[in-house]
């Protein structure tokens, strides 16, 4: 069944006012993933501190209030590259394979997003977390799934073949080879900038992933030594960091007469879970998870000459989404065989007012708990509905007063009742 048609970027842009040009040359697209990024450590959702470059993306885009990722790192990945729903590429819960299980993802069985525009022509590059492979074992994984280069931290390997990112020695692994470094996350930073550069004459692709709490990536001990001590101070650096590192990407593309020409999509992916011991929040790791709050993430995208100035917007969007909707900007057709459950919100960035083009629910899951939620409600298969503007944890019962919840939750409940029972199996250790 497919549940979803394909959703996609916002095709590009002659600078014939703000229309877009079906003939006019494929956009290139940057993707930013940053690892713990929650909307309570962006500005202009509202955080104190401050955010300058990640605001001024907003400011000449548009601003998602509605945008969910999975409720763990690595669904949400493979969700994100597959444009699938966990149930069906079977990756449900949290999985470091290189940690643990061992090879992991089959770059024959998953068709990646990647891989689609690398095949339609663009330029294709990673930089930074990947996770589902062990590269030790599966050095050319990456190439498998799409991207011509790759310069991506060395979280890989057996106990024996690992030195890890957060040593002085750290390495990382680029383009198939080993390479020692001193800072690593300005290596992928710049690795990245140089990409830009040496492609800007051809459309281009870039995966860039950053981690926002995972440690002094690639600094001496003398540089660890003057880290802060307290978790607070650590993570307000941390953000000023990673907001420093998009700057350098968007200047990159803007100084090199780019800006026109590329659409960047910057999205956290789950809150961490320092935020809960900064606000002296106690919940469970489950309730973590599954609440609302951890998944509720900011989404913010660029597109000039499809999105004139700031607006924000509260289309629902999820990260299956982003597959169909980067084939849609590369005008490029997914293979018939695929199935995509993800929706493109191009209309979404054209400011489009057809609810027939938008979402209506989001789905989400983890291991077996599976959940359907619209702007306001959200049921789960254990049986439990909630009021996310009233209850973002999920801990509360809805109020019995509530006259507009029993259709609300019958109406979700039809549409969780749609999708299968089993879940695939991801087959970790497929060689």
């Amino acid at each position: 069944m497919r549940f979803l048609t394909t959703f996609i970027y916002v095709s590009l842009f002659a600078a014939l006012g703000g229309t877009v040009s079906q003939s006019a040359e494929p956009p290139n697209i940057i993707l930013i993933l940053i690892d713990g990024l929650s909307r309570d450590s962006v500005s202009c959702y509202g955080a104190k501190q401050a955010t300058p470059n990640i605001d001024q993306l907003a400011n000449n885009g548009v601003r998602y209030e509605t945008a969910w990722s999975m409720p763990a790192c690595t669904p949400t990945r493979v969700t994100l590259l597959t444009g699938q729903y966990p149930f069906r590429h079977g990756w449900t819960e949290h999985r470091n394979i290189a940690m643990q299980e061992g090879v992991g993802f089959n770059g024959e069985r998953f068709t990646t997003v990647a891989k689609q525009l690398r095949d339609g022509g663009y330029q294709t590059v990673i930089g930074g977390h990947w996770q589902l492979n062990d590269l030790v074992q599966q050095p050319d994984a990456l190439q498998q799934h799409g991207f011509h280069e790759s310069c991506v931290w060395n979280q890989f390997g057996t106990e024996k073949s690992r030195p890890l990112r957060h040593k002085a020695d750290a390495r990382l692994h680029i383009n198939g080879k080993r390479e020692k470094v001193d800072h690593e996350t300005e290596r992928v930073n710049s690795y990245l900038i140089d990409f830009t550069v040496q492609n800007r004459d051809r459309p281009f692709f870039i995966y860039y992933q950053i981690l926002l709490d995972g440690g002094p990536q690639g600094k001496t001990q003398r540089e660890v030594n003057k880290l802060p001590s307290d978790k607070e101070t650590q993570h307000a650096d941390s953000i000023k960091r990673v907001d420093q590192l998009v700057g350098n990407l968007i200047r990159a593309v803007d100084t090199n007469g780019l800006r026109e020409k590329t659409v960047i999509v910057l999205a956290g992916k789950n809150r961490p879970a320092i935020d809960n011991k900064i606000k002296n929040e106690s919940t469970s790791p489950a309730n973590e998870k599954l609440s609302d709050r951890a998944v509720h993430v900011p989404l913010i995208v660029r597109a000039i000459g499809m999105v004139d100035g700031a607006r924000v917007s509260h289309d629902l969007i999820d990260f299956s989404d982003i597959y169909p909707t980067f084939l849609e900007l590369a005008d490029l057709q997914a293979p018939d065989h695929l199935v995509l459950d993800g929706k493109s919100f191009v209309p979404s960035l054209r400011g489009s007012g057809d609810p027939y083009q938008k979402r209506s629910w989001i789905y989400s899951q983890l291991g077996e708990t599976r959940m359907i939620r619209d702007w306001q409600h959200l049921i789960d298969t254990n049986g439990s509905f909630h009021d996310l503007q009233k209850d973002p944890m999920q801990q509360q019962k809805v109020s019995p007063l509530d006259k507009i919840a029993p259709g609300r939750r019958q109406r979700l409940q039809m549409i969780l009742d749609r999708f299968p029972k089993d879940t695939a199996n991801p087959f970790f250790n497929d060689r």
